[in-house]
């Protein structure tokens, strides 16, 4: 889970009374683990937090944290926590960033930093389960209309839309592990595209229309996070993302195999080809605003978090279309980034704002490293390598421009990083 990154230092401020040791390693570990568990905002901000915290108690915290895993030390006493990184629950990350600056400024005791921080993580999701499948359909649609602006798209995804809704509710439901959910939606997202397509009821490729209700579960952020934390050095986790990545992203495509073989269909059925929209430039805005309210939904997002998200989401979209028409795919998708990156870290900086992972995490959708992997790896395992190559070498090439455009975006809004440091 993140939040807007805490100041530096521990000057600020009278520091709260009643803190041992052992409390602040308590607070300083809680915390640590509940920033790996959404760790997809990176190792060097998550360092920063958790020694600004246990700075505002009179601690001096050493701590190393990894893409799963953090080593804590408050002291001369250490403990290390370990947890799988997901997207976290938006309202909590809202949540988090007044509690961090109101520990980081010296106004909370240790035991009351503590109780309010369990209280965030045991927050309850804001909006009920068919609400959350809503939002999958509005997520799917409105991401199927930047691939391909036809009304075969909308029907189609917004059908798709409820099943995978349905499915991740019934997941959740028995308390299954989510990690099971990727492959059984991707079989399922096959079935139903290749049965239709087979019964000659769609034209164009079948990839177009599996790929934006898929897209929730695609890594995109912490594929390019992954590459921003093999710039700043972090190769470890860096690597151990990228890793992680790639296994999501063959479980995804791997779906549609097993889809195929389960209808007798030839694997060459799983193509790429578009066809003409039914529907004019307009459709790029409006399917964009439909996403950020499916971004809302699906991930939690507070109400009140959503017109920001919002103006993210838009003005990426705007800035990456001018941009790409007038310096090309790659250096117009580097520019949006800083542009996106520069934008998010300022208004995330301000005290009434949201902070700056809920307002870039739909901007950065926008972008979508991730469906280009996709599609070129179901393009790969459908029977056309040539084009599947292409994909992927362009999700690659993409990753980096992202990745390289925010790195700037921050630097430039934040300024240098600390000797040692990445921005």
């Amino acid at each position: 889970m993140g939040g807007q990154p805490a100041p530096e230092g521990s000057g600020d401020g009278p520091v709260p009374a009643g803190g041992s040791g052992d409390e602040v390693l308590d607070l300083v570990t809680r915390l640590a683990e509940l920033l790996v568990a959404g760790g997809y905002e990176g190792t060097l901000g998550s360092e920063r937090r958790l020694r600004a915290v246990a700075a505002a108690y009179g601690a001096r915290a050493e701590v190393s944290v990894g893409a799963e895993s953090a080593v804590v030390g408050v002291g001369g006493r250490s403990r290390v926590v370990a947890r799988p990184p997901e997207v976290p629950q938006l309202d909590r990350v809202s949540a988090l960033k007044p509690w961090l600056r109101e520990v980081t400024a010296g106004r909370l005791p240790v035991a009351e930093a503590r109780r309010r921080l369990e209280a965030i993580a045991a927050s309850p999701a804001p909006y009920r389960g068919w609400a959350r499948v809503t939002g999958t359909v509005l997520f799917s649609v409105g991401f199927g209309m930047s691939i391909q602006p036809t009304w075969q798209q909308v029907w189609i995804t917004g059908v798709l839309g409820v099943v995978v809704g349905l499915v991740m509710e019934a997941v959740r439901a028995r308390g299954a592990s989510g990690r099971v959910a990727p492959l059984l939606c991707s079989v399922l997202v096959g079935v139903l595209v290749l049965g239709v397509e087979r019964a000659g009821w769609v034209s164009g490729g079948t990839i177009q229309l599996m790929v934006p209700v898929l897209f929730l579960f695609i890594p995109g952020d912490a594929i390019t996070m992954a590459v921003l934390e093999v710039a700043a050095g972090r190769l470890t986790a860096g690597a151990a993302r990228l890793a992680q990545s790639a296994v999501a992203l063959v479980t995804l495509a791997f779906g549609p195999v097993l889809a195929a073989a389960a209808l007798g269909i030839d694997q060459r059925e799983i193509f790429d080809v578009p066809v003409a929209p039914d529907f004019g430039p307009v459709a790029g805005w409006l399917g964009w605003a439909v996403f950020a309210v499916g971004v809302q939904l699906v991930f939690g997002m507070r109400r009140g978090d959503l017109p920001w998200a919002l103006l993210l989401v838009l003005g990426t979209y705007g800035v990456q279309l001018l941009a790409v028409r007038g310096f090309g795919t790659l250096a117009g998708t580097f520019l949006a980034a800083a542009v996106m990156a520069f934008t998010a870290v300022g208004l995330g900086a301000r005290q009434r704002t949201p902070p700056a992972y809920v307002l870039y995490l739909g901007a950065f959708f926008v972008l979508t490293p991730g469906s280009h992997g996709l599609r070129g790896l179901e393009a790969w395992v459908g029977g056309h390598p040539v084009q599947g190559l292409h994909d992927i070498a362009g999700m690659v090439a993409l990753m980096v421009a992202i990745a390289l455009g925010m790195l700037v975006g921050v630097t430039l809004r934040r300024g240098p990083a600390p000797a040692g440091e990445s921005a």
